[in-house]
């Protein structure tokens, strides 16, 4: 996570000196004079970053930096497999949480001495860590029993899952993903959260699956840079170094949101991305040619960046506001 702001202090230190540096900053903070730095390399993210947000957030933009260092954990209820209290007494044994105040189902850890993924009812599969914006995701797509529903790139599965779970295995799901090794893991996740019976998995490339009927709606949660899970994924940020890297991902977000308003009457599509090239501009380039137009999603969250005329239309969730990891999401629906 510090590798970048090391690297603006020590420019020619091979990596095992920067290490060694590490360790004597994390045991000596007050020596070093971080204030002093410039401030893309006191929050150890690429410049272009830096300036890109600051550009679209103004002010703001430091207050975001900060909290890409904090994470807030999640924990979603799984009522297909218990009830809502016999869950909370378990989850209560081994950790504080408190009720999201949004979501019915979903819980944040204020405290606990265990790793989430070691807490009995995750074991059990009774309750799931996921993230707030994850879940929004979700509401915004609003599916309802008897819907037929695409999850276009859904591995690992839990918002699959999680569409199961709200229409209480009413809607026909069909899950398909690129990898079999991440469809494996999905197989493997549904049966354990015990949604199976509801999803139909394929192991497929999105861009090129056809099908005979329309869908009533299609959920497109698409690769991305994943800008906005750093608190997750610090590695992400040497990610961000190479520029081109949000641009390879962009082009295939287009590619895939092209298909999805073919396949079907509604389609939400969101990134894990704090970068407009992968959320309004993608969308921006579609609504253009395509038969849909933008409603703005029902769900607690900002507006898009003002610097795009859809702004009003779409939305995004922050972690400094929302404590959520950063999502773009739109919905898009057949005029």
């Amino acid at each position: 996570a510090r590798y970048i702001m090391l690297r603006c202090l020590y420019p020619k230190a091979s990596r095992k000196k920067l290490a060694r540096i590490f360790v004597s900053m994390e045991l000596n903070k007050d020596q070093y004079m971080w204030r002093n730095l410039d401030p893309w390399c006191r929050y150890s993210v690429p410049k272009w970053f830096y300036e890109e947000l600051g550009s679209l957030i103004g002010g703001e933009v430091d207050a975001l930096m900060e909290s890409l260092d904090r994470r807030v954990r999640w924990l979603r209820i799984n009522t297909i497999k218990a009830s809502e209290e016999k869950i909370l007494r378990i989850l209560e044994e081994e950790a504080v949480v408190e009720r999201d105040r949004d979501l019915w189902y979903l819980y944040k850890i204020i405290d606990t001495k265990k790793p989430v993924r070691l807490l009995k009812a995750v074991k059990q599969g009774i309750a799931i860590p996921q993230d707030k914006a994850s879940c929004l995701v979700v509401e915004a797509l609003e599916p309802q029993p008897g819907d037929l529903i695409l999850d276009m790139t859904s591995a690992p599965g839990m918002k699959a899952s999680l569409i199961a779970m709200l229409t209480e295995g009413r809607a026909r799901i069909v899950a398909l993903d690129l990898s079999k090794r991440r469809v494996l893991a999905m197989r493997n996740l549904v049966r354990r959260l015990g949604v199976a019976g509801y999803i139909d998995i394929a192991v497929t490339d999105s861009r090129f699956f056809s099908s005979p009927r329309l869908f009533d709606k299609v959920l497109l949660d698409a690769p991305c840079s994943s800008s906005g899970a750093i608190a997750k994924e610090p590695a992400v940020r040497l990610h961000l170094v190479r520029r081109g890297k949000v641009e390879y991902y962009a082009r295939i977000q287009e590619d895939l949101l092209r298909r999805a308003v073919d396949l079907g009457n509604e389609v939400v599509y969101s990134t894990c991305s704090l970068l407009p090239e992968e959320g309004e501009e993608v969308v921006l380039k579609i609504i253009r040619s395509a038969g849909h137009v933008l409603v703005k999603p029902r769900i607690n969250a900002s507006d898009g960046y003002r610097a795009y005329e859809i702004s009003g239309k779409v939305l995004r969730t922050f972690p400094h506001i929302h404590e959520s990891e950063g999502f773009f999401i739109a919905k898009l629906v057949k005029s």
